[in-house]
């Protein structure tokens, strides 16, 4: 059986990173990662460096006990020179401590180890080093350290992970029988509620007349650039094939797609609903080639707001890649596109104001501000948007019927934009002493200093500008206990203020920023964590990332709800328990069928906006894992976003996922295959 395992080298080694074979050091002139040269890359090594014929191999022997684990590392060097004074780098987004003579410092996953005593690398020599960790850290074969080298004065080496003794790949068979023909009907997702179906076709010429008004232009002319084909418009319905009109009586997003007729007939109220219609006219085209099954279908979406969020602050993201999510968005009728801008390990969207943003904080590397993070390797690694790609993936996007919602992640997440501004974003003052989730000491912004509203306001200012839709997300999630305590500045706004606790000071900054873009005619939306302490009004949508639980104690708080729980909605997770299988695990794993059959709000519960799907990036860094982790995962989100349930049994949603993976693949993607069922 294919295993169509994406991750898996000959080692069963995971690529959190690319190989550089020839890059150019970023300038003030260079926005996108594309402009970087990759002559070269491979998706069978872990260290994101340029491989001489001998490089430093690195051994790992994960060891366990009842309540702890140990990381035993030795360091070969089958080199002809000596190595001294030299640390070894990695990336490992986990608890650790040193342990038998090592020196550990960190920076978020960055990790710099060497020996307490000065040990020189002899050549064909070796050293040993030990972290102590929790048990379960390492789980699975993408858990493992990666973009690993070393640097030995001034000089820098890389170094392969050439064996671990994590379990091998499980031997879970996968559905690779061929795909059942179904009635057109059965094959389309989401799961069409009201329809009709007759049991024949009709012939669909390869240059097809259509005619209708302007507003399902931008649908049809999406499917044109789907299908690769060259539609002839004409002004009158005579001798057309496809009729397109407008109808008032349909509600937002909603159309009447009817093949039983000739023409065929397509209506809807609005652009969004002939999108949606586009979309499954699409599917059945893409199905049956020159064939359009004769059926009718009319239906709405059940939720206003389906949304997909990207990450493409861990690693970037090229504007073409988005531009392709958009159309897989828009195939399923998802339509929100949730875009995460701005995080500890990078800074993408350009501030022309404020140009050290994206010229400091969108890069990473050995030597640069930003230490390399999540696998990047010591070369300069990165990108940026600019004015014209954010224009593109909004022209995009509104051609597809989607709303692009930014998200600027504040005040924590924010340690890009303090290395890069840190003369308007840090206190000198400040003793405050924190670690984040995610391993960091400095990534708060500080409410209290004049140059965090200058700061919001230049950015605020050009989102607004920029980004044409009414939301505007905010972040507003897991800053740190301990942030802010003994900061002198924060200390003289609190007794200002009137506030009893440092943790007020986040609605403080929040409420500046909601009122500013109140002004602009925006709305914040928040994580969970900005209903915590009532900082922010009840109008505020709230995406719901942690529990069943959260989604109701938030929604009974007054909060239009999209529910993201992790649970269900996380898809940077692991599909399951097999430790070749690739993702995180410290929510458990999830499955098409967990995504399926989980409801994403509870039963009769109201103040429900809509649902979302999110993407985190610390492990996505190219097209394939993209695709990988996406698909088919994601059609469960997009088919409760426009049913609001599950429409039908498991055996029958899981053919019609089927059916639609053989579409994907002729698409040329790469989606996971299904389990084979027992």
């Amino acid at each position: 059986m294919p295993r169509n395992r994406l991750w898996c080298g000959p080692v069963s080694l995971i690529i959190l990173s690319l190989v550089v074979r020839e890059i150019c050091i970023p300038d003030e002139s260079m926005t996108t990662l594309s402009q970087i040269t990759y002559p070269e890359m491979t998706t069978l090594s872990i260290c994101s460096s340029k491989t001489p014929e001998n490089p430093l191999v690195l051994h790992l022997d994960i060891q366990r006990a009842d309540n702890a684990g140990r990381l035993a590392f030795k360091l070969h060097n089958p080199m002809a020179i000596p190595l001294q004074q030299w640390h070894l780098h990695m990336d490992l987004q986990r608890q650790l401590t040193a342990a038998d003579g090592t020196v550990l410092e960190r920076e978020g996953s960055h990790l710099r180890l060497r020996p307490a005593q000065e040990h020189v690398l002899a050549p064909g020599g070796h050293c040993e080093l030990a972290l102590l960790v929790a048990p379960t850290a390492l789980q699975r074969h993408s858990d493992l350290p990666s973009g690993c080298y070393l640097e030995s004065e001034g000089a820098i080496y890389p170094v392969t992970l050439a064996t671990h003794n994590l379990p091998a790949a499980k031997e879970i068979p996968l559905d690779s029988e061929p795909v059942k023909q179904l009635p057109a009907l059965a094959t389309l997702l989401p799961t069409p509620r009201h329809a009709v179906q007759a049991d024949a076709v009709r012939h669909w010429p390869e240059i097809p007349v259509w005619t209708g008004p302007e507003t399902c232009a931008g649908a049809l002319k999406w499917v044109q650039q789907m299908l690769g084909q060259s539609w002839r418009f004409q002004h009158s319905a005579e001798k057309a094939d496809l009729v397109c009109s407008e109808n008032p009586g349909l509600g937002p997003e909603a159309f009447e797609l009817n093949t039983l007729v000739s023409p065929a007939t397509l209506q809807a109220a609005d652009a969004e609903g002939f999108c949606r219609g586009a979309a499954t006219l699409l599917q059945m085209l893409h199905a049956t080639p020159g064939e359009l099954p004769a059926l009718n279908i009319e239906e709405g979406p059940h939720y206003s707001y389906r949304g997909l969020m990207l990450d493409c602050a861990r690693h970037f993201h090229s504007v073409e890649t988005l531009i392709d999510v958009l159309d897989w968005m828009a195939l399923y009728k998802l339509n929100h596109f949730h875009w995460h801008l701005t995080d500890d390990e990078a800074w993408r969207l350009e501030i022309p104001a404020l140009p050290e943003l994206t010229r400091v904080g969108a890069w990473r590397g050995h030597g640069l501000t930003l230490s390399p993070q999540l696998g990047s390797g010591p070369e300069p690694y990165g990108g940026s948007y600019s004015r014209t790609d954010v224009q593109r993936v909004i022209a995009a996007a509104a051609q597809r019927g989607i709303t692009v919602v930014p998200e600027i992640d504040i005040p924590g997440h924010c340690r890009a934009a303090i290395h890069a501004l840190p003369d308007l974003l840090r206190e000198a003052e400040d003793q405050s002493a924190y670690e984040s989730v995610q391993f960091f000491d400095d990534n708060v912004l500080n409410p209290a200093l004049p140059g965090t509203y200058e700061f919001l306001d230049k950015v605020l200012k050009e989102i607004c500008t920029l980004f044409p839709g009414d939301k505007i997300h905010m972040g507003c999630d897991e800053v740190p206990s301990g942030a802010w305590r003994h900061s002198p500045a924060c200390q003289a706004l609190m007794e200002q203020e009137g506030y009893t606790s440092p943790t007020q000071l986040q609605g403080h900054l929040l409420r500046y920023a909601q009122d500013f873009l109140a002004a602009q005619g925006c709305t914040l939306v928040g994580w969970e964590e900005a209903a915590q302490g009532d900082i922010l009004p009840t109008r505020t949508p709230m995406c719901v990332w942690s529990s069943e639980e959260m989604i109701q104690q938030v929604a009974a708080q007054g909060y239009p709800v999209i529910s993201c729980a992790a649970p269900r909605a996380y898809l940077d997770l692991a599909w399951s328990d097999d430790p070749a299988e690739p993702g995180l695990h410290w929510a458990g794993t999830v499955n098409l069928r967990q995504s399926y059959e989980t409801p994403p709000f509870p039963a009769g519960m109201a103040g429900g906006l809509g649902v979302q799907a999110n993407l985190w990036g610390e492990l996505i860094n190219s097209r394939e894992k993209l695709e990988y982790m996406l698909f088919p995962r994601l059609l469960a989100t997009a088919e409760w976003g426009w049913c609001g349930q599950a429409g039908e049994a498991w055996p029958e949603f899981r053919a019609r996922v089927a059916a639609q993976l053989e579409t994907l693949r002729g698409m040329g993607l790469s989606p996971r295959s299904l389990d084979q069922e027992p």
